[in-house]
């Protein structure tokens, strides 16, 4: 969710920007935007208009949060034991509520790190199964 809310501003600054400066190259002098036109008068027409540079800068705008959050390693899990990353949120943290595996339905005590639920396993069995990702305590 953040990912959009971000991209989206990163969007909304971007279109001002252009707003504000009104390049000539999609805009005409009295500030009138361009329509499209390849080869016609570029007095009024431009290949690259404003509604086309909205539409390339929603996907390079939620390209760019989206590669800076992964240089960051914002919401992504610490192990790779199965060959995959989960975001905390996605995943449930210290303890775990493991009814089938405990008799008396009580709560169990689990090592910290991330548990994903195995859907396929889970499946199959009819009972809960979790994958535990992150590093071993020693």
């Amino acid at each position: 969710m953040w990912t959009f809310v971000i991209a989206g501003i990163v969007y909304l600054i971007g279109v001002g920007v252009v707003l504000m400066i009104r390049p000539s190259y999609m805009f005409t002098p009295d500030g009138d935007w361009k329509e499209f036109g390849i080869g016609q008068n570029e007095e009024r027409y431009t290949p690259f208009p404003f509604w086309l540079f909205c539409l390339v800068w929603a996907i390079v705008s939620y390209m760019v949060v989206m590669i800076c959050i992964e240089v960051a390693g914002v919401g992504t899990g610490t192990g790779t034991a199965t060959g995959a990353t989960i975001s905390p949120r996605n995943a449930r943290r210290n303890r775990l509520d493991l009814d089938a595996d405990s008799a008396a339905g009580e709560a169990v005590e689990l090592p910290k790190g991330y548990y994903v639920l195995n859907r396929k396993a889970t499946k199959l069995s009819g009972v809960p199964k979790y994958v535990y990702l992150g590093q071993e305590e020693p």
